[in-house]
């Protein structure tokens, strides 16, 4: 395995995925979400199928039942995230986000049998508080809502874990094309399904949309690759690195000075991630 290839996919994964939530951001509401979300499914099997036929790789899969549980389980976490935004103030619904760091590295012991040794937990632990630093949530009005958005995040952390257990027999783009294919076809279904509104988007919407299509299944697929390279536990601090990269872009692009627990926050992050590294380090001496 090639640790190093894979946390640079990590963190170009989470450069993507900020590219994708300022593009969307810009949208300011006027795309429902389920478009959205169909939008992203569909990009991101025009994406696997022109790497497959490129690079000549096979579609062909024995493994169905499994891509279905995957692509079912990834249209749960959309209808979780929908509903996070849409109940909970935006940091709350952030930081449970964020958790999906410890449901990675439990699933990575429990389903991948990874080795998860003390030292792992502890940078998770050191992460999510540096998350919460960074995204500094409030929890004034907990509810039930806060735990059904808690649970529903572990779905995230399990579709991070199954792209690895797929690869066991799968390459990375047959693993890419069919998780979005399900979520596709969910989400073609779901939009009649809820009477959901069509908005034809005009030629300024079309552009940033294009973040959806292309940056978004873009990180999904440095995410799958990444794990064909490296535990899932190691690196689970490393998908909040954007956190970090998107302190540092407000500081460096638009000139918004951080403040301090932002500044601890990415400070903690950035150790977790040391942290697993060098478990990761260790257990191979």
């Amino acid at each position: 395995m090639n640790q190093r290839l894979a946390i640079n996919l990590i963190v170009g994964q989470g450069i993507f995925f900020l590219v994708e939530t300022a593009m969307v951001h810009h949208l300011g509401g006027r795309i429902p979400i389920l478009q959205l979300a169909l939008l992203r499914a569909t990009g991101g099997v025009v994406i696997a199928t022109a790497i497959a036929w490129s690079s000549s790789a096979s579609l062909r899969t024995k493994q169905i039942k499994l891509h279905l549980f995957r692509g079912g389980v990834a249209l749960g976490y959309l209808w979780v995230l929908m509903y996070s935004f849409g109940t909970l103030p935006f940091a709350d619904a952030t930081a449970l986000s964020y958790t999906q760091v410890a449901y990675i590295t439990v699933f990575s012991a429990l389903i991948l049998r990874e080795s998860v040794v003390l030292r792992r937990w502890m940078a998770t632990a050191v992460c999510l508080t540096g998350a919460l630093l960074i995204a500094q949530p409030s929890f004034h009005d907990w509810n039930v809502s806060y735990f059904l958005v808690l649970g529903g995040t572990s779905l995230n952390g399990l579709t991070f874990v199954l792209n690895r257990y797929a690869q066991q027999q799968d390459n990375e783009v047959t693993t890419m094309f069919y998780v979005n294919l399900v979520s596709a076809i969910g989400g073609f279904c779901l939009i009649p399904a809820f009477s959901a509104p069509i908005e034809i988007p005009d030629t300024s919407a079309a552009l940033w949309l294009s973040g959806v299509f292309l940056f978004g299944p873009l990180g999904v697929y440095l995410g799958i690759v990444a794990v064909k390279h490296a535990e899932a536990s190691t690196l689970a601090p490393y998908t909040l690195v954007r956190l970090v990269v998107g302190v540092l872009s407000g500081f460096l692009v638009f000139h918004e000075t951080p403040a301090l627990p932002s500044i601890f926050g990415a400070m903690l992050i950035l150790i977790s991630c040391a942290l697993a590294v060098r478990t990761r380090a260790s257990t191979d001496h």
